[in-house]
């Protein structure tokens, strides 16, 4: 049996990995602050293989007994493959320093690096009596090597996650049988993260003309074509060769 944990499920990249997994035969565990109507439909198809956990990525305390209690849910027996796929995050807030609202900042760092650091944490810890092979993916970004004006929250946290899964594929090595990670680049995808970049401040962003040039001109990807090239990538011989890799660079 292939099982998948996916944060962020409700909408967006995280609704196409859930899908797309399902439609690949997994059992799939789906985290996110409340449970869409799309997600629900998607459940509806689906109803023994796709449950879903409330999850505030956010509430970092409750974190490790969400994801043991992901794992309860999951016939652990009969596992021969399970994924985690950290893929919640958010782009607020866009400002320059000088001008970071203080809650928000915090919020930010706690779903883009602190949330993915303690889910993959408690997986590994909670894994020790599972007999199957575990692959972690953490969805970046290329702010995460290339500063943009008004980024700096968002591309600062990706950093924190990028070298994060660094950390965790060095330590992996010296196991008998290492979990496999990787922090993946999904490119520009049409989401509502691309919305809330439109519709900010270009005194606070000004690389916003480019992002409203990419929706008009149809320079986005979908968030199917994004979810496929992820799981094709996370399924294959070749994860976790690169602990940071950019989908597209991959073969179509």
């Amino acid at each position: 049996m292939q099982a998948a944990i996916v944060t962020g499920a409700s909408r967006g990249l995280g609704l196409a990995l859930c899908a797309d997994l399902l439609q690949r035969g997994f059992t799939v565990i789906g985290l996110a602050r409340q449970e869409s109507t799309a997600l629900k439909q998607l459940a509806g198809h689906h109803p023994d293989r796709l449950h879903f956990l409330p999850a505030d990525m956010a509430d970092s305390a409750a974190l490790s007994g969400l994801l043991a209690e992901a794992l309860t849910l999951l016939p652990t027996a009969d596992l021969q493959q399970l994924l985690l796929i950290n893929n919640a995050g958010v782009v607020a807030p866009i400002a320059s320093a000088g001008f970071y609202p203080t809650t928000e900042l915090l919020q930010a760092i706690a779903v883009n690096l602190t949330a993915p650091m303690l889910l993959t944490d408690a997986l590994l810890r909670l894994s020790d009596d599972l007999d199957c092979q575990l692959r972690v993916a953490c969805i970046s970004s290329g702010a995460a090597i290339k500063a943009y004006p008004g980024w700096g929250v968002y591309g600062s946290s990706k950093a924190g996650l990028d070298h994060f899964c660094r950390h965790v594929a060095a330590e992996q090595q010296e196991r008998a049988r290492p979990a496999l990670i990787a922090a993946l680049y999904p490119g520009v995808v049409d989401t509502d993260m691309q919305a809330t970049i439109r519709s900010s401040d270009p005194a606070q962003f000004p690389n916003k003309e480019r992002f409203d040039a990419l929706k008009r001109d149809g320079g986005l990807s979908s968030p199917q074509q994004a979810a496929r090239k992820i799981i094709d990538h996370l399924l294959s011989a070749d994860f976790g060769q690169h602990s940071v890799l950019d989908i597209r660079q991959l073969p179509d």
